[in-house]
């Protein structure tokens, strides 16, 4: 029996279990087929002089500091986590105002808590909170976009440079930033509260403990790892169907997250993937014609699975008997429809084999004439052959230029099918076998008297020669 563990339902006397947790818990959780993802966690901290003010349980400063350690400290000993440190506000004194005062303190690395530890001993708050122009430069320092990037913000009051905070998440968004970043508050204001609600997951801490829980949750969220199984069921309900692109987008932003082709692994189950949790997915299974599922949201640190119906069999489009290689035939195409519906679901070239969702399909087939195949059905894992007579080759030689075409008449009414090219001197096309007649004239006559009206047969496979 697979067991799940839920890192959130932990709950723990002290802060030092609470850390121990996060080690303890996310190696515990199952491994998955796919590479691990790479975490990269960077904390973009205040230190502008009001973190100097008392708190409950120290001074602002030494509590952010102090728990940072602490929670660093545990980090340091999960692979494929990386963690780094920008702050603001520690280079210019308050009344210098500068909007400009962030620096990437920690370059991103594993087990780095020695870093951190040194740079708390060298740094004093002494400056302002250029808030939004600091995230804007945490954005950068990601640089790498193969893997998830979190931002942990830690901060006692609002932007002092007039800077819109709710701007944040088109900045985020650009650099492959988790969209919605944790803002940690520290005894926040109220209406600066509401002002800074639309940067992210907001927490308004007032003690050391609180400031501790929020920061381990903001933790434990960034690291969750989350994984995912997509069952692609046939007509016996079964997950036997794969070999098929998937997408999971971002609904808020409507852009892909993941692309990646559904695999069944060694034991002929679905593979399983790593994912995040902390967006809101919509799922396209790349089908013909395509599946949709919408607002799929993901339990973390557990084994999630999504199962749609898909049962699949192939369209056969073939040309009848034997042909020679010739470019005007292997030019046709098939327009496929689902039956009754006027919207194009693919093209397939003549002499392939595709595959589509179990149904019935209007064709339309790229001859000439057009011909129409209606309510092809597709079973599941089966085969379903179309064939089509093998055209004619009409080659059309020109020694002047002429206006004209090709017709075909149908309950005795002409059908024009083809437009003469009017400078062309030679004009190859595949035809469909059957009758067919040739209007022209020259470009240069003067009187209608001297158009051409000539009728001609295609038999199938043959050739066809008309000089003009």
């Amino acid at each position: 029996m697979k067991k799940q563990f839920t890192v959130g339902s932990l709950q723990l006397a002290t802060n030092t279990k609470v850390f121990l947790c996060i080690f303890i818990a996310y190696c515990l959780l199952p491994t998955v087929a796919f590479s691990q993802e790479r975490t990269r966690i960077l904390f973009l901290l205040d230190a502008s002089l009001s973190m100097k003010n008392e708190w409950k349980g120290g001074s602002k400063w030494n509590v952010a500091t102090s728990s940072l350690l602490e929670i660093a400290d545990s980090i340091s000993k999960i692979p494929n986590v990386e963690m780094g440190l920008r702050v603001f506000g520690d280079l210019y004194p308050e009344p210098d105002k500068n909007c400009g005062d962030t620096r990437l303190a920690i370059s991103f690395d594993t087990n780095n808590v020695s870093k951190f530890r040194r740079k708390f001993e060298e740094l004093r708050p002494k400056g302002i909170t250029p808030l939004v122009y600091s995230i804007e430069k945490a954005a950068l320092d990601f640089g790498d976009k193969g893997t998830k990037n979190v931002l942990i913000i830690i901060t006692d009051g609002e932007d002092a440079c007039d800077r819109d905070p709710c701007s944040v998440g088109f900045i985020l968004q650009q650099h492959n930033v988790i969209l919605r970043p944790f803002v940690i508050g520290m005894s926040l204001q109220q209406n600066v509260f509401a002002k800074m609600n639309c940067m992210g997951q907001l927490f308004n801490t007032n003690d050391h403990a609180e400031f501790s829980d929020a920061l381990n949750t903001a933790v434990l969220e960034s690291i969750a790892k989350t994984t995912l199984q997509i069952n692609l069921n046939d007509v016996n309900g079964k997950p036997t169907e794969t070999a098929v692109n998937m997408t999971l987008y971002d609904i808020e932003l409507n852009q892909p997250k993941y692309n990646f082709y559904h695999t069944l692994n060694a034991r002929g189950l679905p593979d399983t993937i790593s994912v995040s949790h902390m967006f809101k997915y919509r799922l396209q299974v790349h089908t013909i014609p395509p599946i949709i599922k919408d607002s799929i949201v993901l339990r973390r640190n557990t084994h999630n699975v999504i199962t749609l119906n898909a049962p699949q069999g192939f369209l056969n489009f073939v040309l009848q008997g034997t042909t020679s290689q010739v470019h005007a035939t292997d030019r046709i195409k098939c327009l496929v429809h689902l039956t009754g519906k006027y919207e194009t679901l693919n093209v397939q070239r003549i002499n392939t084999k595709e595959k589509y969702l179990c149904g019935n399909y209007d064709l339309e087939v790229l001859t000439l004439p057009r011909l129409t195949v209606k309510n092809v059905k597709i079973d599941q894992g089966k085969t379903t052959d179309v064939q089509i007579p093998t055209p004619g080759i009409l080659t059309i030689n020109k020694t002047f230029e002429a206006y004209g075409g090709i017709f075909i008449v149908e309950k005795g009414a002409m059908g024009k099918i083809y437009e003469l090219h009017l400078k062309d001197k030679q004009e190859t096309l595949a035809l469909q076998p059957g009758k067919y007649r040739l209007v022209y004239r020259s470009k240069n006559a003067r009187t209608i008297h001297t158009s051409v009206d000539k009728e001609f047969e295609i038999v199938s496979g043959g050739s066809l020669s008309l000089k003009l």
